[in-house]
């Protein structure tokens, strides 16, 4: 695999979206009505003054290529400062040849040579192939009729039983009695709600794995009170619905400890684009690692890039107490 020496920079871009409200206003990310169907390189940076861009394969390549800049650039200058014209001695060569050693051993020094690997994209490429496996979409249904929908997140299986958890918010289950998880496939299965808490906004469902036919992935649980302001987020769910299943938007944490409403629950505040349908959505750092439940966002003809998140560490405890009841 090429590897590409000095990165460009990451555009990190905020979408646009239409809003119903005229004036600023906190809002929940609207359920969306349930539809009938469900639609189906490394990178391195090199920090040093005197050589450029490389594309290389290994290690071996990178430095192969260094030795040859150095050897031109040494020779040239040598050459020119000794006007000999076409006449080349074999004691230029020589002289030529301990200045390129020399060179080449400062610039490979630690002191001279930082190679820094930047994998940001490996790591969000990563996160998106858990989206894939770990993120589903939650139906909900009162008796036969559909209610609304919503996302929701693994994040936890009882191997011995074969059972999933899926941690969503309350506000995507509330009016329903019957639910349904829904896969990247566009496969589903019945989930069961087990518990909630209405003031946190956070529910957990579960679904039997026997006869899934699908590689499900447990999202693991980060901790939130270690995250800090300018962290690059990864905000995952459905916008809009199912035609958009498994979006992933990108942005950063802008803040930590927000109060947007008249409870006591503080929130993540980040730009990553959240919409309906996104609610009960991961809120992932680049480790993979949710950091937040996606719950609301300001809403204006004049206000963007922001949304709210539940800090996970607050969800972890919900969670727990939940499981206890059951």
């Amino acid at each position: 695999m090429k590897r590409y020496l000095i990165i460009a920079l990451l555009a990190v871009g905020s979408t646009i979206f239409g809003v119903n409200s005229l004036s600023a206003q906190t809002k929940q990310l609207d359920m969306l009505p349930l539809e009938t169907s469900v639609p189906q390189t490394t990178t391195v940076t090199m920090t040093t003054s005197s050589i450029g861009s490389y594309v290389f394969s290994d290690y071996e390549d990178l430095r192969d290529q260094l030795y040859d800049d150095i050897y031109a650039d040494i020779y040239a200058e040598l050459y020119a400062d000794l006007s000999l014209g076409n006449m080349v001695s074999q004691a230029l060569y020589d002289e030529i040849y301990a200045a390129v050693e020399t060179k080449f051993a400062e610039l490979l020094s630690e002191a001279e040579l930082d190679l820094l690997v930047d994998d940001t994209q490996t790591k969000i490429y990563e996160v998106a192939d858990l989206v894939k496996n770990s993120v589903v979409g939650i139906s909900s249904y009162l008796d036969l009729e559909g209610k609304s929908l919503g996302s929701g997140v693994v994040y936890k299986h009882d191997t011995i039983n074969d059972i999933y958890y899926v941690i969503t918010n309350h506000h995507v289950v509330e009016t329903g009695n019957n639910f349904k998880a829904v896969f990247f496939d566009a496969s589903n299965v019945v989930a069961t709600l087990i518990g909630y808490d209405s003031d946190v906004d956070i529910a957990v469902l579960t679904f039997s794995g026997a006869d899934i036919d699908y590689d499900i992935q447990v999202s693991p649980l980060g901790n939130s009170a270690d995250e800090m302001p300018g962290t690059i987020v990864l905000a995952a769910g459905n916008p809009q619905g199912y035609d958009f299943y498994g979006s992933v938007t990108m942005g950063v944490l802008s803040g930590v400890d927000r109060k947007v409403d008249s409870t006591v629950q503080r929130y993540l505040q980040h730009d990553a684009s959240i919409n309906s349908g996104n609610s009960g959505g991961p809120l992932y750092n680049l480790d993979g690692e949710v950091i937040g439940i996606n719950v609301s966002k300001f809403a204006a003809t004049d206000i963007e890039g922001l949304g709210f998140a539940i800090p996970i560490d607050v969800v972890k405890t919900v969670v727990a107490t939940i499981e206890s009841e059951n």
